[in-house]
């Protein structure tokens, strides 16, 4: 079965720079769950989000997850870079499970508003409830992780060399 490493965490977290890193440095394939989303969906998340709800979204990310995790072929590594709620349904998480191993990418509250405050991301519209949701979805990605990496005070090198590790660990 060919190793799969997803990379779980906040929104802001640095799931998709790090794991293209990873990618690169391990010679995998890199996936972003949310870029696939988007195009299977044919229309951006905010869009989902505004037309479906959260739970619509939720839905439609599952559906889009099992269809990634059951084309990577049998002899093909892949880093995949989660959406930052992809964990919080167990349906989601077995299918991770069953194929690798689930990385929580822990970044500092303020740091991961610092990277997403512009953005146009439904979740990330207030502060107050951005660490809320932060602070509640935490015992989630511990709950749901296989390995967490500290990512405080590294660069998205830094953290990469730290998931390919985990990576080579685990093949």
């Amino acid at each position: 079965m060919a190793p799969l490493v997803a990379l779980s965490g906040f929104m802001g977290s640095g799931k998709s720079s790090v794991g293209r890193l990873a990618a690169r440095e391990l010679g995998w394939r890199f996936v972003d769950l949310d870029q696939e989303i988007e195009t299977r969906a044919g229309r951006s998340i905010p869009a989902i989000f505004a037309e479906e709800g959260e739970a619509g979204f939720r839905r439609i990310e599952e559906e889009i997850l099992a269809q990634v995790v059951a084309s990577i072929p049998g002899d093909e590594g892949v880093v995949l870079a989660l959406g930052g709620g992809t964990v919080t349904t167990p349906r989601a998480v077995e299918m991770l499970r069953s194929r690798g191993r689930i990385v929580y990418l822990e970044v500092p509250v303020r740091e991961a508003w610092a990277r997403v405050e512009s953005s146009d991301r439904p979740l990330a519209r207030s502060r107050k409830h951005f660490e809320t949701l932060a602070r509640e979805r935490r015992s989630v990605y511990l709950r749901t992780a296989d390995v967490v990496v500290d990512t405080a005070g590294l660069t998205a090198a830094q953290v990469a060399e730290r998931v390919a590790r985990v990576a080579e660990e685990g093949t």
